[in-house]
């Protein structure tokens, strides 16, 4: 979208549509490489602990791995384009650019920015409620399974690179300025003049964040101590004697209404108990969401691909006289071509 934007505001002439999105573009991939890394890492690092990367059989790693779900959390902040991480920043440009394309009205082509501007913003959401399942499944509650339950933090090796990561995520959400000069740049070699400290409050964005980071810091602290001073009691559990982890939320339950709220595009294959009488006996439930791209068109066409090319293994007998033959008959079918 950012590069979209860039290339209709070098079309229409408005040198800050470039601006906001070549900038907005370039730092958001920039972003990807920082965030997406350092959730990479915290997934290894929960894969090396536990031994699984099934979301359902963990639960429970935030008091045995801190440090992880701490750094994971970030990149989970970050991912989602929320303050005061650097994904907030470049998507910022982008909405700017937007919001700036549809208010001038100019031609047809602010309708499509109108347009473009709520999308990104359902990506966000769906982002945001994405990360909520994952950080709630594998890190909150109680260990699903003994693999969650026996895990460990991993050691300083792993944890250095994802505590780097994690600074350079804080270090251009709270500083954006300091990668301006090179967006700057960028942007002059498409013929744009104006620098970003002009188009954009980034002093502000910086005051803004780290506000917001103080009043995080404050309300972290309030609460550490209110626990430390608190006595330790079963949660009141509706009077269930014996409430257990397979009593809460799993990722696929988290996700259950998003999933059936875009069924008709992710499709979704499940296999439902019908439950009978008030007590039915045990019974077991699955349920998956394909992949739209890989599962649903890639893989297929592969597949066929791979049995049209099997169908042809009967050429290759092994037999030169017969690979001899196949020269020669390409041979005189190209001359009677040409």
């Amino acid at each position: 979208m950012g590069l979209g934007l860039a290339l209709v505001g070098r079309a229409v002439g408005h040198p800050e549509l470039v601006l906001l999105g070549l900038a907005g573009a370039l730092l958001h991939v920039w972003n990807h490489g920082l965030f997406k890394a350092l959730l990479f890492f915290g997934a290894g690092s929960v894969i090396h602990a536990t031994g699984t990367r099934e979301l359902d059989r963990l639960g429970g790693l935030l008091r045995r791995m801190p440090t992880t779900a701490l750094l994971f959390l970030v990149g989970a902040v970050a991912i989602c384009g929320l303050p005061p991480l650097n994904g907030f920043v470049s998507e910022l440009f982008v909405f700017l650019g937007l919001f700036r394309a549809a208010a001038a009205r100019d031609g047809r082509w602010w309708i499509a920015t109108a347009f473009a501007a709520p999308a990104l913003a359902l990506v966000g959401a769906l982002a945001l409620a994405c990360f909520v399942k994952a950080f709630g499944a594998v890190f909150l509650g109680e260990p699903r399974s003994e693999d969650a339950l026996r895990a460990h933090e991993s050691p300083r090796t792993m944890l250095g690179p994802m505590i780097a990561l994690a600074a350079c995520c804080a270090c251009i959400g709270l500083a954006p300025s300091l990668v301006a000069p090179a967006l700057d740049s960028a942007a002059a070699a498409w013929g744009v003049s104006t620098g970003l400290a002009a188009a954009v409050p980034l002093g502000r964005i910086a005051l803004a964040g780290a506000l917001l980071l103080a009043a995080f810091t404050l309300a972290a602290a309030v609460l550490a101590s209110r626990i430390r001073r608190s006595n330790a009691a079963p949660t009141w559990d509706c009077g269930y004697a014996a409430p257990g982890a397979r009593m809460q939320y799993t990722s696929s339950s988290f996700a259950q209404m998003l999933v059936e709220l875009f069924g008709f595009a992710l499709l979704p294959r499940e296999r439902a108990p019908r439950l009978v009488g008030p007590f039915p006996p045990p019974a077991a439930y699955h349920g998956e969401v394909p992949d739209a791209t890989l599962d649903r068109l890639v893989l297929p066409s592969l597949n066929a691909a791979g049995r049209a090319f099997e169908a042809l293994h009967f050429i290759q007998r092994g037999n030169v006289q017969a690979y001899l033959g196949y020269i020669l008959l390409t041979l005189v079918l190209l001359l009677v071509w040409t």
